[in-house]
């Protein structure tokens, strides 16, 4: 019988089936991560002020340079759906995950195991999942940034040419993964010198040439951000673009973030003693290993650019606080410290001896305990969010009661809620996520309050307008009011019915 010939898809699909076996490993323990880590929110809506507020849209998106966003309504609807974009999200993320092993060539099926863990439980995703309108856009811009960083490392003008593309289109969605593959660059730069692929010249003109490409892709993608913010009439906010300051400032503060991140517990990465503890051990082994290849290294060209490197490092996966304002860099923004497992893995796999089995035992056995802290500490945090809906489910719904229940309460009546309290629950310590940006201690702020009550809540009635409240907080019939919960807290004055909150 004579051989069919496959149509297109079946050769996709074929080729597909071939690399979801070559990638097993990784894609079942980072799916597996993930669902552990990932799946309460899932399976519960969970929110905070902007997933209320963005329920039924992208947030900001030309108006804060992030066009591809935008764009990303074609694929991704507009819609907050928790299931079915945290599973694409896992998928992505355990994707992204896949292609960086392959990317640096790790061989350890027990490393790549588990940095495909480590890559989809980290806390930056936790944080995404708490924003899960735009879960699928970022975890898709996520890998295209590292297939741009792929392609350039195949060379050729046509692959050169589809990583600038990628790269743009990466930084139009999220700008913050420009550092994921400025760090990733500076990590195969290190691991060239180590394999010993080429001279230090040869290593050195690497890394200007895709300094070159992401100055180029910046630039590019500025102009466009631009064009999209003159085009569509919304304007361009330079919403957390840095303003001028001295570069040496912003460096030394890049360093300095750094460093914290590890002893003070920034950004909710390294979180305990001890996680501090795991990750000092993941350094250590690291550090041991690149000392011994200073030490028996004869070329001194290479060993000095290995040196400049390692200091580079911690620039390259902090730049972003060269391009944007401290304030809005928060745990989402730096998910560039993936890199710092890339590179223990990385060095470990290059050594050899009992040297490199005891240093790759070390790197395992931290990234296997960090990969269980992240997994408890996403539970932790939508366990919190959890707790934060239902008391202000129960606060709101108790307002409510209480305004239907007023006298004189009608349709000509408009709700008036004054005050600053945006939630009055329990602060819940015990429940601590502080540093990590997602689980606002206000999970419904002035700005939100009515559209919870209308789509949480199902209360759908006029409300008063922002200069009408400011002018209701001035009368002093409302200043006399008690504050909620008590008595009196919620009284007809005139044609509205006030709450009073503070």
């Amino acid at each position: 019988m004579e051989k069919r010939e496959l149509s297109v898809l079946e050769r996709l699909f074929g080729w597909l089936a071939e690399r979801m076996r070559e990638n097993r490993i990784p894609l079942l323990c980072g799916i597996a991560a993930g669902l552990l880590a990932h799946m309460f929110a899932f399976t519960n809506k969970l929110v905070n002020a902007d997933e209320v507020w963005s329920l039924f849209e992208r947030g900001a998106t030309i108006t804060s340079g992030r066009w591809g966003l935008e764009l990303s309504k074609w694929i991704f609807p507009s819609i907050s759906m928790p299931w079915i974009y945290g599973v694409i999200s896992i998928v992505l993320l355990t994707v992204t995950a896949c292609v960086t092993i392959r990317l640096f060539q790790i061989r350890s099926r027990c490393l790549q195991a588990l940095l495909a863990a480590v890559f989809v439980s980290f806390p930056s995703e936790t944080g995404l999942f708490c924003f899960m309108f735009t879960s699928a856009p970022y975890a898709l811009a996520f890998l295209l940034a590292v297939i741009a960083v792929a392609l350039a490392e195949r060379g050729g003008k046509v692959n050169w040419l589809m990583s600038f593309l990628l790269l743009v289109l990466a930084m139009g969605t999220y700008q913050a993964y420009v550092a994921v593959v400025a760090s990733f660059f500076v990590i195969r730069m290190i691991q060239r010198l180590l394999r010993g692929e080429g001279s230090a010249k040869e290593v050195l003109l690497y890394g200007v040439y895709r300094l070159g490409l992401l100055i180029v892709s910046l630039v590019v993608y500025y102009l466009i951000s631009l064009a999209a913010a003159r085009l569509s009439g919304l304007g361009f906010a330079d919403y957390g673009v840095s303003r001028w300051t001295s570069i040496f400032y912003k460096i030394a503060l890049a360093y300095s973030a750094f460093l914290h991140t590890f002893t003070r517990g920034y950004f909710a990465f390294v979180r305990s003693p001890l996680a501090m503890i795991l990750h000092f051990l993941l350094a250590l082994a690291a550090a041991v290993l690149l000392l011994r290849w200073l030490l028996r290294c004869k070329d001194r060209a290479r060993g000095l650019l290995l040196v400049i490197c390692l200091l580079l490092f911690p620039l390259s996966a902090y730049c972003i606080y060269l391009i944007a304002e401290v304030d809005i860099i928060h745990s989402l923004v730096l998910v560039s410290f993936l890199s710092v497992y890339v590179l223990a893995a990385v060095v470990v796999e290059t050594a050899e001896g009992k040297a490199g089995r005891w240093s790759r035992d070390a790197v395992l056995l931290s990234l296997l305990l960090v990969m269980a802290g992240n997994v408890l500490f996403a539970n932790k945090v939508y366990l919190k969010m959890h707790f934060q809906y239902e008391q202000a489910y129960s606060i709101y719904t108790s307002i409510i009661t209480q305004i239907e229940s007023t006298e004189g309460f009608d349709a000509d009546k408009k709700v008036a809620i004054v005050g600053n309290g945006d939630q009055q629950g329990l602060e819940m310590e015990e429940l601590d996520a502080e540093g990590l940006m997602g689980p606002s201690k206000n999970l419904i702020d002035i700005y939100t309050r009515e559209l919870f009550m209308q789509r949480y809540l199902g209360f759908d009635v006029s409300f008063a307008t922002t200069a009408e409240r400011r002018a209701l907080q001035k009368d002093e019939r409302v200043q006399a009011m008690p504050c909620y919960p008590y008595y009196g807290s919620v009284q007809v004055i005139d044609d509205y019915i006030v709450v009073r909150l503070d």
